[in-house]
């Protein structure tokens, strides 16, 4: 329990950090949007003429999320110590496999408060700019 309290700290800090820098076009997990939202923008932009809409899912996302990208990230925004100190003890902690402790290199624990922060932060570090063409629009953006 008290590892979600830290978890959920933890968002409470980096959420306002990192919510300007994610696009308008993304709805999950962030305060405020929801999936009706996500459905109203796809209505919107068929009617303004869009053919196409990209919805992906990754499978093992999560599971493959490189650590030092994410803390890399976080602490271009962050200077305290103790936040990235927190963040690097979350993503390396580890999982038990029966009686056996097992370090973790890349992913993030499923099921963590934290997990979808993550994946948003290295999003950021990853995106390439404005879009030069329609396609690196629609892939970035969700909407072609």
């Amino acid at each position: 329990m008290r590892d979600r309290v830290v978890q959920a700290a933890l968002v409470a800090v980096l959420e306002p950090i990192f919510e300007a820098k994610f696009l308008g076009c993304s709805f999950g997990f962030r305060p405020g949007r929801s999936p009706r939202q996500a459905l109203d923008r796809v209505s919107q932009a068929l009617a303004q003429g869009q053919t196409w809409v990209v919805d992906a899912d990754i499978r093992g996302c999560f599971d493959n999320i490189p650590h030092a990208p994410v803390i890399a990230e976080v602490a271009r925004e962050v200077a305290d110590g103790t936040v990235l100190a927190l963040l690097t003890a979350f993503l390396k902690a580890g999982v038990l496999e029966g009686q056996d402790f097992q370090p973790t290199e890349i992913g993030t624990p499923q099921g963590a408060v934290l997990t979808p922060r993550t994946q948003k932060v290295i999003g950021i570090r990853r995106r390439l700019g404005r879009p030069s063409n329609r396609w690196g629009r629609a892939i970035r953006s969700g909407i072609g």
